[in-house]
């Protein structure tokens, strides 16, 4: 994304949504007041115009998920669902919690399905919270051990909940249950497509919404179809 300083606000979001995140936490107003140069933006908030340039710039940075995950251990995979994938949902949840709030409050009247996008979203991220922690607190070091224990030429170590699969079960249910929650937002936003008459904020967070979605697919494929197996069939091998 090639960035002018003399393009307005709205258009940067435009060529690429992400950028209201960036304007949103440097106090700059995309929505209703998108419609200035970024530089006078800057000017009028004593901000430096060098320095959102280079927050916009690293985002040309971001996004290729193109990643092959033949041969990484398990203890590769859980650092990289922790620092990426958990990482980007404690980022995301309130900043899109935020712009879901703001136009379900702005144009809830005309579009009462925005009161349901931000009940729905709500409920499922605060369940998604206590998930990733079970995760990192109880399911990953678990299965780190058993990867150790296979490594050292140890017996699998006792677990007060017996076999691996038990507590995977219960997190692929926990997916199940997430991955019905956004199917509702998607039929409700009709596939994340805001209406001719929203605004930036509107179109800003059905796409953000989009975004945060196919993360979270990602993110549950990893964990499902790959780190998940490679457990049980470590666990069988022990």
């Amino acid at each position: 994304m090639q960035i002018n300083k003399q393009e307005t606000i709205a258009n940067i979001v435009k060529q690429d949504f992400r950028a209201a995140q960036i304007f949103s936490a440097n106090g700059l107003d995309f929505c209703c007041g998108g419609k200035v140069p970024l530089s006078e933006a800057c000017e009028k908030s004593g901000l430096n115009v060098e320095n959102v340039l280079e927050e916009l710039d690293a985002l040309k940075k971001q996004g290729d998920h193109s990643i092959s995950y033949e041969g990484w251990t398990n203890a590769q995979l859980i650092k990289h669902i922790v620092e990426v994938h958990h990482a980007y949902i404690e980022d995301t949840v309130p900043y899109l919690f935020q712009l879901l709030d703001k136009i379900a409050n702005v144009h809830g009247e005309r579009h009462p399905e925005l009161i349901q996008i931000r009940d729905i979203y709500e409920e499922a991220t605060d369940a998604l919270y206590d998930h990733m922690k079970k995760e990192e607190m109880i399911l990953f070091p678990a299965i780190e051990s058993i990867e150790q224990a296979k490594l050292n030429g140890k017996p699998m170590p006792p677990f007060p909940f017996g076999s691996i699969s038990n507590p995977i079960h219960g997190m692929e249910g926990e997916h199940d249950f997430e991955g019905d929650a956004f199917k509702q937002i998607a039929a409700l936003s009709s596939n994340f497509t805001p209406p001719e008459d929203a605004c930036n904020t509107y179109q800003v967070a059905f796409a953000k919404l989009e975004e945060f979605v196919n993360d979270l697919h990602r993110h549950i494929h990893l964990e499902n179809n790959i780190l998940f197996e490679n457990a049980r069939l470590l666990e069988k091998s022990l």
